[in-house]
């Protein structure tokens, strides 16, 4: 199938996608004033990857992907019949970008959390997102609380 669009009209259209503020960002964002999590910040553009949410107290950086941008392995979305290599190269590039972006954001020390755009639209997938942001929350927590703990006191290392 051909394109039916100009090539202007194309293009914008496709600047007319979001990359931040889409539905599912909201969709979130609400999920967490209700659950009254707090210290959260939305898209970060001062950290690798421009996280979408991040949890500076527990170093928790969250990406909501959309599943045809990030090439999701579950729903493995088939790509358009009309320039399909520029589709198959762009979804690829994405992908690489982020597996960047993980490391990097790993290797300062945050832990990185995706959370697909299928497991927001399904209800099931979507009610154990808000508890695993907070588990993840805590228990990072707990490990900082205890890290700093025994560095502080005394002589001790952190080793001991």
């Amino acid at each position: 199938m051909t394109d039916n669009l100009t090539p202007e009209y194309r293009r914008k259209t496709m600047q007319a996608v979001k990359a931040k503020g889409t539905g599912l960002e909201r969709s979130i964002a609400a999920m967490l004033a209700g659950m009254r999590l707090k210290g959260w910040r939305r898209n970060v553009s001062d950290l690798p990857g421009k996280p979408d949410f991040v949890f500076d107290s527990c170093r928790l950086a969250l990406f909501i992907d959309g599943c045809f941008w990030h090439g999701c392995p579950i729903c493995r979305r088939p790509l358009p019949k009309a320039n399909r290599d520029y589709w198959s190269r762009k979804v690829e590039s994405n992908i690489r970008r982020a597996e960047k972006s993980n490391l990097a954001l790993e290797l300062q020390g945050w832990q990185v959390l995706h959370i697909w755009e299928h497991e927001l639209k399904n209800p099931d997938s979507k009610r154990l997102v808000g508890p695993r942001i907070r588990a993840i929350c805590h228990e990072r927590s707990e490990v900082d609380h205890e890290y700093s703990n025994r560095s502080d006191s005394g002589n001790q290392s952190a080793d001991s």
